[in-house]
């Protein structure tokens, strides 16, 4: 099991949102091997106007919490000392390095997401990647789709989910997506954090090899 934290910075007329997705790998009998599901376990719109330092303190408080749920103990708000490891993944578009160092945390190693048109992930760095807002959106559909990703049954997330399968990706004729971080209805801050905290397969242990008998 793991726990990954995606943060969506809002600035002036957007809020902040934070996204909590505990990741688990579950066997398909099917196919003979093990799949990733996202259980989210916690979704938040900072208030509106909240400054950067303030959104740290948040993200703070989060990672702490998630540490513990990463631990075993399901219970997100009962802050506690760090216990496991925790990734942070923080939409860092237009600004850059002094936004991270001020959002820097103990309880997290934090990621910097700058997103750009396309279709593509890529790994400039060890704590720095570029993504593609087509490649979010269809990443956040297929997991939908598939059943792979668990929203929390509440009537925001239900309609979070709805107008994401209802999204349709647009490419224009010179091959740019037509749209901008992702204009999905209201929920736009918190559909960018879901995909932060989704967007990529967790960093998973090598798993012990077994020999079969001969």
């Amino acid at each position: 099991m793991a726990v990954v934290i995606g943060v969506e910075l809002g600035q002036q007329k957007r809020p902040s949102a934070l996204c909590v997705a505990e990741a688990e790998r579950r066997w398909v009998p099917e196919r003979r091997e093990k799949e990733t599901h996202f259980l989210i376990r916690h979704l938040e719109r900072l208030p509106l106007g909240s400054t950067f330092p303030e959104v740290a303190g948040r993200l703070d408080e989060v990672a702490l919490g998630a540490s513990r749920l990463s631990s075993g103990e399901d219970s997100l708000p009962a802050w506690g000392p760090p216990q496991a490891h925790v990734d942070a993944f923080i939409n860092a578009t237009g600004l850059g390095e002094p936004v991270m160092q001020v959002l820097r945390t103990p309880a997290a190693d934090l990621f910097a997401v700058f997103f750009n048109h396309g279709d593509r992930r890529l790994e400039e760095s060890t704590f720095e990647i570029r993504l593609g807002k087509a490649y979010l959106v269809a990443r956040l559909q297929a997991l939908l789709q598939t059943r792979q990703l668990h929203l929390p049954s509440t009537a925001e997330a239900n309609q979070l989910a709805k107008e994401l399968l209802d999204y349709e990706i647009q490419v224009t004729e010179d091959a740019n997506d037509r749209y901008g971080a992702f204009r999905v209805g209201r929920h736009d801050d918190l559909i960018t954090a879901l995909g932060l905290a989704v967007h990529a397969e967790p960093n998973w242990p090598r798993e012990p090899l077994v020999l079969i008998g001969r």
